[in-house]
């Protein structure tokens, strides 16, 4: 006898589809894009039950347990593409201001206290066995721009109200998948001020929105809903190659600049990270560790201003609409 097909991370596909209650899957017709790796699901481990005069064999020996309070999340891990990282930006800060005929242009800003509910559902053991995550909500992402081989990726952080494994999808009939638009690690840029940065050897930018679960009693182990209590934080850190005093004396300083990261080359495929106010920590710079170059690490935090949220992502690609 031969060998068998065995499950594969390969073989698994991913769909998704917008909520119109938190608790409820998503119907119609989903929409299908590809990641790298998830561990989405639920967590509800068991605790030590104190409870005395059950039964027992044994004055030693533990006794049943109690169930501990579910919880559920994971992450997702996606390519940094032009066109298919947008449903994840919808996720992250809601619909965006699209314009343009093609190329478009789609810019979301960080702020919005409306973001939608989603349903992922996750195909493990093809045509068998779909994992069902409902009430999903993306809480922020992290990303590396430290120049790489293969393609730019970005680590979604979600948190969902629970998941169901269904025998056959519940993602109706999807359109065919939108092309890949993948956004090579090893390019990319920075400006200081808008200004292109010399000698960076790197960045990386952590969001995260705020979200907090919803502990209300509502005759299910489930949470009832996440909310935006607490104020989105964009942090990050970089390293550069000394040369002279310039990203001293402006950590010196400790006034805010203007930050932006910027991936993709051609007119149609491009994603740029703008924040219009960051302040650079202060910290020990260009420290001698030997004969070799003089290198420094420094953290940073972005704010809103007046005039601007913390954070814009402007996306260009042929793609017409991202829309919730």
């Amino acid at each position: 006898m031969g060998t068998t097909a065995k499950p594969r991370g390969k073989t698994a596909n991913l769909l998704f589809g917008t909520q119109t209650a938190f608790d409820t899957a998503a119907i119609g017709n989903y929409i299908s894009t590809f990641f790298y790796s998830e561990n989405l699901g639920e967590s509800e481990p068991f605790e030590q039950n104190p409870l005395i005069g059950l039964a027992r064999n044994n004055n030693r020996d533990a006794t049943e347990p109690q169930p501990g309070l579910l919880t559920a999340s994971g992450d997702i891990v996606v390519p940094l593409d032009a066109n298919h990282f947008p449903y994840w930006l919808t996720m992250l800060f809601g619909a965006p201001v699209t314009s343009g005929a093609g190329p478009y242009t789609h810019v979301w800003t960080s702020g919005s206290e409306e973001l939608p509910w989603r349903t992922i559902e996750v195909e493990k053991r093809a045509g068998a066995a779909f994992y069902q995550n409902i009430g999903v909500v993306t809480n922020g992402f992290s990303l590396d721009a430290a120049r790489s081989g293969g393609f730019r990726q970005v680590t979604l952080n979600c948190l969902l109200r629970n998941q169901v494994k269904l025998s056959s999808t519940g993602g109706g009939s999807p359109a065919a998948m939108v092309p890949t638009s993948l956004l090579p690690a090893s390019q990319g840029l920075l400006r200081v001020n808008s200004v292109l940065a010399g000698n960076f050897l790197g960045a990386s930018i952590n969001y995260q929105n705020g979200f907090s679960e919803d502990g209300s009693i509502n005759g299910t182990k489930f949470v009832a809903g996440f909310d935006l209590d607490d104020e989105a934080q964009l942090t990050g850190n970089g390293r550069v190659r000394y040369v002279d005093d310039t990203y001293f004396d402006i950590m010196s300083a400790g006034d805010p600049v203007a930050l932006e990261l910027e991936f993709g080359e051609a007119a149609d495929a491009k994603i740029n990270f703008a924040m219009p106010a960051v302040r650079f920590d202060r910290a020990p710079f260009a420290p001698i560790n030997g004969p070799g170059r003089l290198e420094s690490e420094f953290g940073f935090r972005a704010e809103q201003t007046t005039g601007a949220p913390m954070l814009t992502v402007t996306v260009t690609n042929n793609v017409d609409s991202y829309a919730v």
